[in-house]
């Protein structure tokens, strides 16, 4: 059972980030790219999330869905989930992973 609850977390976060690739048509070898797991979580490992998954995690639960969709992305584009002054928008278009400072 537990094994079954890993493999589901783990299957979970790739889907993710193809939905967000997808969506912004995130060019390969770009920063976004790269980025990975990274997008949403603090570490490659996927535990602790990024101010920007934190976002995606209020519209994941505002909708009573565990699938991110292209209109929770759109959602939080004019938010400054880090606080720096730029939307999230912004630093997509310019290949900045907006979930760092």
């Amino acid at each position: 059972m537990i094994l079954c609850s890993i493999a589901v977390i783990a299957d979970a976060l790739p889907k993710f980030s193809a939905t967000f690739k997808e969506h912004y048509k995130v060019a390969k070898g770009s920063n976004l790219d790269k980025a990975g797991c990274m997008l949403c979580h603090t570490s490659p490992k996927g535990k602790a999330l990024n101010a920007y998954g934190t976002d995606l995690k209020a519209q994941l639960k505002a909708a009573g869905s565990k699938k991110l969709s292209s209109d929770m992305l759109v959602k939080v584009e004019p938010m400054d989930s880090t606080k720096t002054g730029m939307t999230n928008g912004q630093k997509i278009k310019k290949d900045i992973n907006p979930g760092i400072k």
